[in-house]
C-alpha cells in the first residue's frame, strides 16, 4: 500500500465507535449492505481512504443480496474504512464473503515495485507504542496474484513494519467465484505479533478497512465484498479451526479434517455385531435429515433454512469421510424433462451455497435431480405443491 503511515493515523484514531451485537446473540456485525444507495458516494457508514488515482465503487445486487464493488483501473489505490472497537478475546472470529473478477497482473505483495492486490481487508489494534503511526499492529488479509497462499509478512513499504500480512487467495483461486472466509483473529495476531508483548493484543480493536490497488502493476482490478462480521458462534468457530492453514497446493476444505483415530484395544477382539443391530444403534447425531422447500419454478434459498445449512456444516465436519447426497424434487406442473432439470437446478442450487458460504469440499456433495417422480403430497391442492418442490438430503437409516 502507498501512504502507509497516513492509513495507520486514520484507524490508530478510531476509538469512538463502540460495536452493537445486533439483532443475533453471538454475532456483531460489521456492514450488511442494503440498498444500492451510496451518500457521498461511499457505502454509509463508512468513510473513504484515498491514497492514489481516482476511486470507483459501486453497491451491485446479485442473487437479491448487495455486494460493495470496487473498480481500479489501473492508476487508483484506494478504500473504505469504519472505526470499530471489539474484543478478540470475546469474539476471535472475522467473517466475510469476497469475489475477485479482474487480478492486478504480476501483483505480488513481496514486492514494493508489485505492491498491488485485488482486495484487502485490514484490521487495526490498539497501539503498542508511541509514536501510533509507526506502532499501530494491523493484520492484513489479502487477496494477492503472485504470493503463494499462507505466506504470512511485514509490509515492504516504508514504516509498514507494524502491518502484517497473510495471503488468503491468489491467482490459482478462480475468478467469478465466490469464497467465504474465517479467521480467527486472536490466534492470528498471536502468531503475527508474538515479538510485540508476547503477542498478546493491548486492547480492543480501532478500526477496519477495505482497499484495492493496482497502480503499481498499472492493470485493471475489478472485486466484490460482502456482508462481514464478528462471531463468538461455536458453527463459526468450528468452521474457523477446522481448516488447516493453507498452502499454495493445499485448498480450504472441510474434508481435509482428520479426526484422531478412535484408541485400539489388541487384547480383546469381540465378534463384529449383526448388521441390523449395528444400524439400530446408530447415533441420532450420525445422521441427518433435510427438507428445504421451493417457491414455484425457484430454486433460490429463503434465509430461514439458515439452521438446516448450518446442521448440515456440523454434521460434515463431525463426519469427515461422509458424503451427502442432495436430491432435487419438483410437483408434476410443466412436462417431464423440464421438472427434471428444475429438480437438478434446485440440487444444485444447494451444494453451491454450501460451497460458497461455508467452503465445503464440493466433491463431499452429491447432486440427483428426480423431478415429480417422488411425491410426498397430493399435487391437487397448492400446499401439497409446495411440499413437493423441494430438496432433501437423508442419511438417515
Amino acid at each position: 500500500m502507498k501512504n502507509f503511515p497516513a492509513f495507520l493515523l486514520c484507524i490508530a484514531l478510531s476509538f469512538l465507535y463502540v460495536a452493537n451485537s445486533g439483532a443475533n446473540p453471538g454475532i456483531i456485525p460489521v456492514t450488511k449492505f442494503t440498498s444500492s444507495a451510496m451518500p457521498a458516494g461511499i457505502p454509509e457508514g463508512w468513510s473513504l481512504d484515498k491514497k492514489n488515482g481516482k476511486p470507483s465503487m459501486r453497491i451491485k445486487k446479485e442473487d437479491n443480496v448487495f455486494y460493495l464493488n470496487l473498480i481500479s483501473s489501473g492508476d487508483s489505490s484506494f478504500g473504505v474504512r469504519k472505526e470499530f472497537r471489539v474484543d478478540v478475546k470475546k469474539f476471535p472470529i472475522l467473517c466475510w464473503r469476497w469475489k475477485v473478477n479482474k487480478l492486478p497482473r504480476g501483483g505480488d505483495v513481496r514486492k514494493t515495485s508489485t505492491d498491488d492486490q485485488a482486495l484487502q481487508v485490514y484490521v487495526a489494534f490498539k497501539a503498542t507504542g508511541f509514536p501510533t503511526i509507526t506502532n499501530t499492529p494491523v493484520i492484513g488479509y489479502i487477496w494477492d496474484s503472485e504470493a503463494p497462499k499462507g505466506w504470512t509478512g511485514r509490509s515492504p513499504q516504508i514504516g509498514g513494519s507494524k502491518l502484517r500480512y497473510i495471503v488468503l487467495r491468489n491467482k490459482t483461486d478462480q475468478t467469478g467465484q465466490w469464497y467465504t472466509e474465517r479467521r480467527n483473529l486472536y490466534k492470528d495476531y498471536k502468531k503475527l505479533f508474538g515479538d510485540i508483548k508476547g503477542g498478546k493484543p493491548q486492547g480492543l480493536t480501532t478500526g477496519l478497512q477495505i482497499h484495492i490497488n493496482s497502480q503499481h502493476t498499472k492493470s485493471p482490478v475489478d472485486s466484490l465484498i460482502g456482508e462481514m462480521y464478528f462471531s463468538d458462534a461455536p458453527s463459526d468457530i468450528a468452521l474457523a479451526e477446522s481448516v488447516r492453514e493453507v498452502t499454495q497446493k493445499q485448498d480450504l476444505k472441510i474434508s481435509a479434517i482428520k479426526p484422531p483415530a478412535p484408541p485400539r484395544i489388541s487384547a480383546i477382539k469381540p465378534p463384529p455385531p449383526p448388521k441390523i443391530s449395528a444400524v439400530k444403534k446408530q447415533p441420532l447425531t450420525d445422521c441427518i435429515n433435510i427438507n428445504i422447500e421451493f417457491g414455484p419454478g425457484s430454486v433460490a434459498i429463503g434465509d430461514n433454512y439458515n439452521d438446516e445449512m448450518q446442521a448440515i456444516v456440523k454434521y460434515l465436519i463431525k463426519n469427515p469421510e461422509s458424503k451427502l447426497t442432495i436430491i432435487g424434487h419438483t410437483n408434476n406442473i410443466g412436462t417431464k424433462q423440464n421438472n427434471l432439470v428444475l429438480s437438478k437446478r434446485r440440487a444444485t442450487s444447494v451444494k453451491n451455497y454450501l460451497v460458497d458460504k461455508f467452503n465445503i469440499d464440493g466433491q463431499r456433495l452429491i447432486v440427483q435431480g428426480v423431478g415429480s417422480t417422488q411425491p410426498v403430497d397430493d399435487n391437487d391442492t397448492d400446499e401439497g405443491r409446495k411440499k413437493n418442490g423441494r430438496v432433501t438430503i437423508n442419511n438417515c437409516p
